[in-house]
Order: structure tokens, then sequence, then C-alpha cells
């Protein structure tokens, strides 16, 4: 990896880079070949124009080229995208990074970082972005900040897909998969021409899969698939001058994946790779709708376009989050989410011989309902306790007979190294006789969760029985506690008096009053923890009502024939009205834990909190047109992310609200059709500032808790990527992208327990590979009956990158993918025939480590697919 000391030569290689690759342009632009690569149209400036004319960093991917790549979601595209990680490891809680800025916020307190647009309408949460890729006409992935025409939540960028529009004409495609791990998938598209105005388009789309993580306990094998998805479409055409298209979706998805592993060895002897046992169900299932009126019409040199939406979902996620089958370390998840979302937007576009403009307004409306409720056991919290002490002061377990070297040698290890410690010395524990006077002889099992209760959660109940002593009628060990306080305020009447007689009484009482209330806390621990492993749940419920108006102005004038001049501007206003609610089941003293959330334990109702915000972004453009087949573009942009709130924190030491972030990026590029339309070269350098950036951590001594740390950032990066028609028979490609990122400023919670060593300023971001190569290669070998055979191969390698930020030297290791497809087309393209193969070499890949098992000593990982194969059909009428 790469820091900041080295920044400044890599600026100047990349200035080095892109000026050879302006020199190779220019030298061979006037060679003469025969046949072109085909042009891609875009609308990344609201308008459809030739990807190589847009002065934007876009990687665009047709529905031709999906199809050849295999790419079933997002995430397969990012694969293949430079300067883009996605990772889909759960449908409904995916991450998209675009040039090292995401979002790591999984619930609706805050928005993500990169726009995901259907058809021009924002889809606003993830759980409700990621769609299988069929029907599909194109995907645009715009890179860097895109606050003018995208608005809001797309500072890292925006994927656009764009679905096939009905045309008039009549046209049916039936497709079938068949593979490896039981998978078989259909696809079935009516296009109809129903008048000479009226069209209409119909898909349906499955996919199954059986999971490819054997199960070593009961049911199905994990990380299965499972997914529905139809639409309707229809297009009007009433006059030469007007169009209405009404889309229609709707998804179902009901699967066992989203799988993540147990890293620890001494909680789970199953490896990332190999079988695994799991004691909470893993789940995820969604249904989603969505619905959208374009309506264009032309006035002559200015067109009107209207977008009216509705979307919604209702979506479930269960995991295991310790991932394992260790009832030690239970630790269960479930998420819900509901959203209801209406936009509209009218635009008018218009274009004279020297200027193209656009003229915009838009409003949004989004009702949201989350509620994450995580489950635990008695054994949990009694491994839990024991990894908090251990890293707290262990030699306090020397009174239970452990030996105190051994216990010293915990002062030098990591929490991961501690944590493999736990189980062993749980056994130890359920070894050791402890005298409880006048409870009786037990075990030790209960002293570390006595010891807990004492020092974190005591304190809590007593603050609640002075505003209500009804809370102590819950509490098993009411009398003994109440001993405890009259013992010590009249040891502190003794300290007063001064009189060594009546001091030494008043101790003695004191002390016997607190072996009588440690006896109770252990009874009942140890009934607790030796009974029958009783679960409480914690939940958090959250709603939001959110609302959004923005007005934009964008315009390209053209100073000369070559050179362009383009301005963008637009204004934003946000307004949140936010709740949330916290409930807690549990038979443990009656008190609640808040071992995931809430580290003062209280239980709320309706914390209602409101809050806006407001925004002016823009960028302004140069392109100048070396040739008709040569531009370069130099760009200024800024983009923003709405402020919000902390979803899973709340207190008067908690940050509960946050301002917007702000990312500026500067870029210089280059687009270029090269060797006669044979070549398509593309070049970016870019450098950005990330201002208030805000990241959700689960942190804290010893309970840990939610807490949203404010950072700054900054990027710089290089993108290149090459399609060249070498032959009329071969087509090669590929793309490259290297990218350094680092925290510039990093805040320390010290409320949480936090040190300066917990400070990463100068160190990577999570997720962010340096360096990443993408290779295509595909050969069309025509038959003498006029049928083709395709030949193609798609090759990725992805550098090293930080697996979590808590400990940044949790590196997850660089890796690379061999993807290849043969397909036989008919003649006549009534059909296809191929085979295809995914990770040709069966690598095995880690996908990111981290997770919410942190907190009781479980990190967890997940993987990639291992190799997958198989056949398509595809008949068309």
């Amino acid at each position: 990896m790469h820091y900041a000391d080295q920044t400044g030569s890599h600026r100047c290689f990349r200035l080095s880079t892109l000026s050879q690759a302006i020199a190779f342009a220019t030298a061979i632009s006037g060679s003469a070949y025969a046949a072109e690569i085909e042009e891609v149209v875009v609308t990344a400036q609201k308008r459809a124009e030739n990807l190589q004319d847009v002065p934007i960093a876009i990687s665009a991917f047709t529905g031709d080229n999906i199809e050849k790549m295999g790419a079933q979601n997002l995430t397969d595209l990012g694969k293949s995208t430079p300067g883009v990680e996605m990772n889909n490891d759960t449908t409904l809680q995916p991450t998209y990074n675009i040039r090292g800025i995401q979002t790591s916020d999984f619930t609706v307190g805050s928005d993500p970082a990169v726009a995901v647009y259907v058809d021009g309408v924002y889809t606003g949460r993830g759980a409700g972005a990621e769609i299988p890729l069929a029907d599909i006409e194109r995907v645009e992935v715009l890179k860097g900040p895109q606050g003018t025409l995208f608005g809001r939540n797309a500072t890292g960028g925006a994927i656009h897909i764009i679905t096939k529009k009905p045309f008039n004409d009549n046209q049916v495609e039936v497709s079938m998969t068949a593979g490896n791990y039981g998978r078989l998938s259909s696809d079935v598209i009516i296009n109809r021409a129903l008048t000479e105005q009226l069209s209409m388009r119909f898909s349906a789309s499955s996919d199954r899969r059986d999971g490819y993580y054997d199960n070593a306990g009961e049911g199905s094998d994990w990380n299965g698939q499972d997914t529905q998805t139809y639409r309707a479409a229809f297009s009007w055409v009433p006059s030469e001058n007007t169009e209405i298209v009404w889309r229609n979706e709707y998804n179902k998805l009901d699967q066992n994946s989203g799988i993540r592993v147990s890293t620890n060895n001494s909680i789970s002897e199953g490896d990332i790779f190999g079988d695994l046992a799991l004691d909470f169900p893993n789940r995820e299932k969604r249904d989603l709708y969505g619905s959208s009126l374009t309506v264009s019409h032309d006035f002559d040199d200015v067109t009107l376009t209207s977008i009216t939406a509705y979307r919604k979902f209702d979506a479930m996620i269960q995991q295991d989050e310790d991932g394992a089958a260790n009832g030690d370390f239970f630790f269960g998840s479930r998420n819900t989410d509901e959203q209801k979302y209406f936009s509209q937007e009218f635009r008018l576009n218009g274009a004279t011989d020297t200027l193209k403009w656009t003229l915009g307004a838009s409003y949004s409306q989004e009702e949201l309902e989350h509620r994450t409720d995580a489950i635990f056991t008695s054994s949990t919290f009694e491994s839990f306790a024991l990894y908090t002490a251990l890293k707290d002061d262990p030699t306090q377990l020397a009174a239970l007979g452990f030996d105190p070297d051994m216990l010293a040698a915990f002062a030098n290890m990591t929490d991961e190294q501690i944590s493999k410690q736990v189980p062993a010395l749980r056994q130890g524990l359920r070894m050791t006789p402890l005298n409880l006077g006048p409870y009786g002889m037990s075990t030790a099992d209960g002293a570390v969760i006595a010891a807990f209760f004492g020092q974190n959660l005591l304190p809590q109940l007593r603050a609640q029985a002075e505003v209500n002593p009804q809370v102590l009628q819950g509490f098993t060990c009411a009398m003994p506690l109440g001993m405890v306080e009259n013992a010590q305020a009249a040891f502190q009447q003794a300290q007063a008096s001064g009189d060594p007689n009546a001091i030494a009484q008043a101790g003695a009482a004191l002390q016997q009053a607190g072996q009588l209330m440690q006896g109770c806390l252990i009874s009942g621990a140890n009934a607790f923890v030796q009974g029958t492993d009783a679960s409480w749940t914690e939940s958090v419920l959250n709603t939001g009502d959110y609302r959004s108006a923005a007005i934009y102005a964008d315009a390209t004038w053209s100073i000369t024939e070559r050179m362009d001049l383009t301005g963008g501007i637009r204004y934003t206003q946000d307004d949140k009205d936010f709740t949330i609610d916290t409930a807690y089941q549990n038979s443990l003293y009656g008190m609640p834990f808040g071992i995931a959330f809430f580290s003062d334990g209280q239980p709320m109702v309706s914390q209602k909190q409101s809050d806006n915000w407001s925004d002016l972004s823009g960028r302004l453009v140069l392109d100048y047109r070396w040739s008709d087949n040569l531009m370069t573009y130099v760009s200024w942009a800024n983009g923003f992310k709405a402020g919000g709130f902390n979803s899973l924190n709340y207190g008067e030491d908690i940050e509960n609200s946050f301002d917007q972030e702000n990312v500026t990026n500067i870029e210089v590029g280059l687009k270029s059709n090269l060797l006669d339309n044979r070549m398509q070269l593309n070049a970016a350098l870019y450098s950005y500032e990330y201002d208030n950036l805000q990241e959700l951590v689960l942190i804290g001594e010893p309970i840990p808790s939610y807490n949203l740390r404010n950072a700054d950032a900054e990027g710089q990066g290089a993108e290149l990527e090459v399609l060249w028609a070498a032959t009329d028979n071969l087509l090669v490609g590929g793309n490259y992208s290297y990218l350094d990122t680092e925290y510039t400023k990093y805040q320390v919670i010290t409320a949480a327990g936090e040190t300066e060593e917990d400070d990463r300023t100068g160190q990577p971001r999570v997720g962010t590979p340096e360096n990443k190569v993408n290779l295509m290669a595909e050969y069309t070998l025509p038959l003498n009956s006029g049928a083709q055979v395709v030949f193609r191969g798609d090759y990725n390698w992805t550098d090293e990158r930080v697996g979590t930020i808590t400990d940044p030297s949790l590196v997850i290791d660089d890796y690379k993918l061999l993807n290849a497809r043969v397909a036989f087309n008919s003649a006549n393209d009534t059909y296809t025939v191929s085979a295809w193969v995914q990770n040709l070499t069966d690598e095995e890949i880690v996908g990111s480590y981290g997770g919410p098992g942190e907190a009781i000593g479980s990190n967890t990982g997940w993987r990639f697919a291992p190799r997958m194969y198989g056949a398509d059909f595809t008949m068309r009428f």
C-alpha cells in the first residue's frame, strides 16, 4: 500500500501518463482501417449524446456487453469497472464504492454516497437499489461528484440503469440457463406493436441457485439465490412531437444469502472457504415495486420532459453475526425496512448553434421505517463479560484461581488474540468451585457476569431507582443492594466523624453487605448462565419522513468550433423528521444490556429529531477538440451527501445528528477515437477533497456502541480505458485504475474509550484497492453458413486493500478472476447457444472483513463465489 508521503511522485507519474496518452493519440489518429467500434449513446448530461463527446469519466455497458460478460448484477459490473468496487454479499445491504467514496451506514438515518437511478428515478436506499440486470438497455457508471445534474447523494458518482423501452415491432425472446450448484434461470421478453402509436414490452425473469457454502449442520447449503423480476412498459406516441412511456417493475426475492464466517478459529473450526455450521438462520426477503411515467414533448428547439415516479419496498435481512454455531458466542440480527418514495422532475432542454442548455426542478418525499433486532443468549453475555474483563484488567481474575503470570500476558495481546482464549477460560470457570455464603456453593461461571453487572449496569439501576423506585421490583438482589447503600452511607458518616472505632465497624458492615451483594449477583448469574441459554432481544426502531426539493441549470457554450465551456449549478433543500425508539426483552435482572447499541442502557420512546440542510453545488468544464477524434477536458465539480441522524445511538454525549458531506473534485481527461474509429482510448486524472465525512463505527469499552465519526479525506487517481478492433474479427480491450486515498483528519472518540493510538490520519480508506487491471478479448469466427462462433475471455486483477478501519493491519489479499464464454449465433440470429465459466481457476477470494460480530470477539468475513459454469440457450421469434 502507498501512503501520503509518496503522493508527489504519484502526481508526476500520472501527469506523465496523460501526456504520453495525448501524444500517442495524436500520432496515430490519421491511420486508416476498415471496421469501426460501435457508438454508445448515453444520457449522463440529461440529453442523448455519444459517450465520446461527454467530458465526464463514464464507463458504459450495453445490454449486449452485459450478456457477454455474464453479469447478473451491479457487483459483477463493478469488477470490470476502473476505479469502482461494488459488493453485494447481501442483496439488501450492498456497498457501492466509486473512487474510494462509499457509505458505511446500512440504516435509514443517513443516505448513500453513490446515487443509483433506474430510468431516471432515484432509488434512495441500498435495499432497493440492487436489481437483476435482465432486459437492460445499458448501465452508465458516472465517476466523480455529480451534484449538478443528479443532485444530492452523488458525492462518489452515480449509477444509472436504463431498461429497454418498447418499440414499434413484434418480437419474442426466450432464454434459459442451467449451471452448477443447481443454477436454473429463465427470461421471457415480449415486445408488441399494439397500434401504430402504441407499443408494449413485457419481461419476466427468474434466477435460482443452490448455495455454495456446504452446510455442516441441517438444512440446505448457504448462500443460495432465488429472485424473480417482472417488468411491463408501454410507449405511446400520439404525435411526432410527443412520447409517453409508462414503466412498471416488480421484484420478489427470498434467499439464504449474506453468509459471514467467523475468522476466530477458537470459535469455529471451519474456515471462510470450507464447510459452515450456523446457529441462526440467514435469510433475506424483499418485495419491490416501481412505477414511472415519462412524458416528453418537443416545442421546436426546446424539449419538455416530466418524470413522475413511485417506488416502494418491504425488506427483511436476518444474519448470523458471529459466523459460527458456537453457543458461547451467539449473536443474530434482523433488519426490516419499509420505503415509500415519490418523486417528480420537470426538465427543459434546448439548443442553438452555440448553446446547449438544461433547466430543471425536482421534488421528492420519502417515508421510511427501519427496525434492527440484536438477538443474544445468556451464554453470549458470559463470553462478552469475560472478553471485556480480559481487555480491561485481566489481573482481576486472579481471585478466581487463574495463574497471575498467565493473566498478565493478556496485556500484550490484540483483541483478536484475547477472544481466542475466551472458550478455554470459560471452561475453567465452569470447573472452579465458589462459596457464595448464604447462597450456597456454586461455580465461578457467573462471577464475571456479576462483576460486569456491578461495575457497568448497577449504577444505571441506581440512577433509575432515584427517579422511579419501582424499577427495583424486577431486580432479584434489591434487598442486598439496599443494605450496600445503607452501609455506604454509614461508612461515609463514620469517616466524617474521624472516630477510628466507628470507621472500623462501619467498614466491616460495608464489607459484609458487599459480600452478600456479590453472592446474590453471582447466584443469580449462575442460574442465568446455567439455565436454558435464555435469549433476549434488543430492538431499535427508526422512522423517517424526508423531503427534498431542488432547481438546477446547466449549459454548454461553444466558444469556438473546437472549444466548449460548460457550467452548471443546483440549489437543494432537504427537510428531515426522524424518530428513534428502543426496546429490550431479557431476563437478566430486568436490566437492558445494550451490547450493540446504547451504552447507557436506557430504553427510549419516540425520541424525535428534525433538521434541514441546503446546498449549492455546481460544475465547470472546459473541453477542447484537437481533431474530430480527439478531445481533452479539465473540470471542477462538487457534490454533497445530505445530513442525517445516528440511527443506532442517542444520548447527551452522542453525536445524534450530523451535517452534510461535501466533495470537491478536479479532473483532467482525454477521449479519443483512433485508427479510423477502430480504437477508443480514454484517460482521466483526478484529485478530490472530502470534507465532513461521517462514518458509523461500532466502538467502545466496556460496552460497544455505534458512534458517528467525523473525518476528512482526500484521494488522487488515474484511469485508462482502451478498446481496439484489432481485425474485423478480433476485439480486445482493457482498463487500469490507480487510486491513493488517505484520511487527512480523523476524529478520536474519547467518550467511547478511544485514544490517540486509534487515530488513522494518513492511512488509506477501507475497501479501496490501489491498483486494478481488467483485460478482455473477443474473437468472432464466421462460418460459411452465415452463423458465427464467438469466443470471449475476461480477466480481472484487484490489488490488496484494508479490510476494516478498526484494525488496518487486517488486509484483504489481492485477487484475480478469469471468466470465459463461447457462443454459437445462428445465421439468421434466431437462436444462440453458449457455454460459460466464471472464476475459471476457482480462486478463493475474500470479499471483506468486519461486522457487528467484532463486538463479542468474533470477527467475520465473506467470500466471493467459487467456480461457476453453465450453458445458455436463447430463441428469438
